[in-house]
């Protein structure tokens, strides 16, 4: 375990009495600094795992919603006696062991209880009599060194920090976001760059992009939490950066993931002026008119972003949202050719592959159907049409998704 998820397991079990608030966590374990509730969920989530716990069994830390969390598990104290040595030895000058927190996992200890072992039964040795002015002098000439080795270690440290963090950036961003497993990836690395240089605007975005990413795509185990922290890392980049193209994609999507639409419209469209050559945020106010149920603005959009990129890695999210725009206008071959191009380009994303399923099944190529819905499936095998349709839009939006939910009833998708 790094060192800071051991000190907040030990925080929990010292104070396992009562549910410790996630301020409580924050200002013992982190000093009070401003902390991301990404990366507090992450030291929580990496303590559950080194104990054989779990977010959804909450065997031996229970989350609370709008408390915090609790160790719940049962615990037992053992106090370790020590034989006192004579104080003119020299063992009496070695410090005890500090106390040990280890998981019980075998022989005959309840694999649910944590033993806490605390040394008793000792004594300190005799301090050796100084002077009043010696102690003095020794103490200065301690503290002197002290501040100079932590200042030089400090600063190393910083920079090494810097280093790493735009290191990690510059990697996190050639793992594109497909899946959910390269989701999570991308986002542990960028967590911990922003953990690394809070001052890195581009970290902060890209942390900001791989949360709202999580959400838009379903991916998120916490939605509100994951909102939240992204928000915190978008203001901070603003605040580092506010004329920054990449700070105010990130922006834009957010906007997006929080339903507000207009709003994202309007950051999205000052982007694209002050930079025409970015096709980017013309990809995000076409899902923001999309979701507006706008899909003729929408399709304007889309292929403004296939003619500024062609061969951008994010050319399927844009053709995915012309094949769409094309199925719901009945355009369905259109809809295929476009639709096909971004199942190929993005294997794992899953949703083109099903609105190309629905296409084919409307157009009445049955066994093309079942393929193209087998191959969704077995990405998203609990999906349903209750549940397949995007959460995010607006009527207007789900009124024209009717048609694509037909195509998906036709190729097999149960209720």
């Amino acid at each position: 375990m790094e060192p800071q998820a051991f000190d907040l397991l030990l925080h929990l079990v010292r104070h396992r009495d009562h549910v410790v608030s996630r301020d409580e966590l924050i200002q013992q374990i982190w000093g009070g600094r401003i902390v991301s509730e990404s990366a507090l969920s992450t030291r929580i989530n990496a303590v559950r795992t080194a104990i054989g716990d779990s977010g959804t069994e909450q065997r031996l830390i229970k989350t609370l919603p709008r408390k915090g969390v609790r160790f719940v598990g049962e615990v037992r104290e053992e106090h370790l006696s020590f034989e006192p040595a004579d104080a003119t030895t020299s063992e009496t000058r070695a410090a005890l062991p500090p106390p040990a927190v280890a998981a019980m996992n075998g022989g005959e200890a309840d694999p649910h209880s944590l033993l806490v072992a605390v040394p008793s039964g000792s004594r300190r040795p005799a301090a050796p009599r100084l002077t009043v002015a010696a102690l003095a002098i020794a103490g200065a000439l301690a503290c002197a060194v002290l501040t100079w080795s932590y200042l030089a270690r400090s600063a190393q440290a910083s920079k090494a920090n810097i280093e790493t963090a735009a290191r990690l950036t510059r990697v996190s961003e050639t793992v594109p976001m497909t899946s959910r497993e390269n989701y999570e990836a991308v986002r542990e690395l960028r967590q911990w760059a922003a953990d690394l240089d809070r001052h890195n605007a581009i970290a902060l975005a890209d942390l900001s992009f791989a949360l709202a990413t999580g959400v838009l795509n379903h991916w998120s185990s916490d939605e509100v939490a994951d909102l939240h922290a992204a928000d915190l890392a978008l203001q901070d980049a603003l605040g580092i950066a506010p004329s920054n193209r990449h700070v105010h994609g990130a922006q834009c999507q957010f906007l997006r993931a929080m339903r507000r639409f207009e709003a994202a419209i309007k950051v999205c469209s000052e982007l694209a002026q002050n930079f025409p050559d970015y096709a980017y945020p013309h990809k995000e106010i076409g899902y923001d008119r999309l979701m507006m149920g706008q899909p003729d603005e929408a399709l304007a959009e889309f292929l403004e972003a296939d003619r500024l990129a062609p061969h951008s890695h994010l050319r399927w999210s844009w053709q995915q949202g012309a094949g769409l725009v094309y199925l719901m206008q009945a355009r369905d071959q259109e809809a295929i050719d476009w639709l096909s191009r971004a199942a190929r380009e993005a294997p794992s994303v899953g949703d083109p592959t099903a609105y190309l399923a629905s296409a084919y099944a409307l157009l009445g190529r049955e066994q093309e159907a079942h393929e193209a819905l087998d191959r969704y499936r077995k990405l998203w095998p609990n999906t349903t049409l209750k549940t397949f349709s995007p959460r995010i839009g607006t009527a207007a939006f789900t009124s024209k998704m009717e048609r694509v939910l037909q195509g998906l009833r036709l190729a097999g998708l149960p209720d």
